[in-house]
């Protein structure tokens, strides 16, 4: 049975327009009874929570028995986090989704302030807030917005912390992921017109939405910290090929994309894949030590963009007999000071 957040005795309920909460989670049970709370804890009344447990191998379930009353709880077979979210937003009953990590937070007054602000700028589809990052007790990072400094060459309307893009920002996604997925509430409409997660990329699926939706619809930004993201062992993928190999994919369907459109980004788009593969190269020259490889990368990117800094260089590196550069970096290493 779908359960709706009731409101206490004498609490007046907001009638203003619902929001759907997606929580998936995966294996984060423990930090679930936390995340749950900060939504229920929102000063903000009409809002469903849809929690999604993608096969988890935990002890999820118990953690979320005391909320069973509470939420909409489906458990399906671990199919990854972007099939986990189409699932949450097939199941919403409300216009407006709001996205929640399952090891995030909100602070209390979150839905609130973004429910004034799309109600008061119906122009607005997609609306993200600032954030901070935690580890455990500590705050690592103190303000998300700033440390991306990002906006300064973007057209914007101002109202107070409201900021709304004038411009559509498809080529500030080709160069950036600016959006935190827990400070996220955007349009349901919009999701479904552009057909939600795509589960054909095993990563990278929020930042390839995120670019279809900046095609045709107004991002804002409230520059107001009122998520926290939680950073920790769980989520650290940045020693692994991975994240190199999934914007690849990334940017590899968006310039299919945009080669079938004969779109005016194309350009920008093969600079963009150069360096994603000149990044790759870097990492299999000097993290892994695989010349061959590294060779392999730096040749795609000279076929993407004949003038990418340094690929030539450094694709002639890998000729280099591997005891000779072994011994360049080990001299690299004694010389210059780390």
């Amino acid at each position: 049975m779908r359960a709706f957040r009731t409101a206490h005795k004498g609490q007046r309920v907001n009638s203003s327009p619902g929001v759907s909460v997606i929580i998936c989670s995966y294996n984060h049970g423990r930090f679930l009874p936390s995340c749950i709370n900060s939504v229920l804890n929102q000063s903000y009344a009409n809002f469903e929570i849809i929690v999604i447990d993608d096969g988890s191998t935990d002890n999820t379930k118990e953690f979320i028995k005391p909320y069973l009353n509470r939420i909409t709880y489906r458990y399906q077979e671990n199919q990854g986090r972007g099939a986990s979210r189409n699932t949450g937003i097939n199941l919403a009953q409300y216009r407006w989704i709001a996205f929640l990590d399952a090891d995030d937070l909100w602070v209390p007054d979150k839905l609130e302030k973004q429910i004034k602000a799309v109600t008061e700028h119906p122009e607005i589809d997609l609306l993200v807030t600032n954030a901070c990052w935690f580890d455990g007790d500590t705050i690592v990072q103190k303000d998300y917005f700033k440390s991306m400094n990002l906006f300064h060459k973007q057209p914007v309307d101002h109202y107070g912390h409201l900021h709304i893009f004038t411009d559509k920002l498809y080529e500030l996604f080709i160069d950036e992921n600016f959006v935190n997925l827990s400070s996220v509430l955007v349009r349901k409409s919009c999701l479904y017109d552009i057909g939600l997660f795509d589960v054909a990329l095993p990563r990278a699926q929020d930042r390839d939405l995120w670019l279809r939706l900046s095609r045709i619809y107004t991002f804002a930004y409230l520059d107001e910290i009122l998520t926290k993201s939680r950073t920790h062992s769980l989520n650290d993928g940045l020693r692994t090929i991975y994240p190199y190999l999934s914007r690849i994919q990334l940017f590899e369907k968006a310039y299919k994309f945009e080669s079938d459109l004969e779109g005016k980004h194309e350009t920008r788009l093969r600079k963009r894949l150069a360096r994603c593969h000149f990044d790759l190269g870097h990492f299999f020259l000097f993290k892994l030590k695989e010349l061959q490889k590294a060779r392999g990368q730096f040749k795609k990117a000279l076929e993407y963009d004949p003038a990418c800094p340094n690929a030539r260089f450094y694709s002639n590196v890998t000729y280099i007999p591997r005891p000779i550069f072994n011994g360049l970096r080990w001299l690299k290493r004694k010389l210059l000071p780390k």
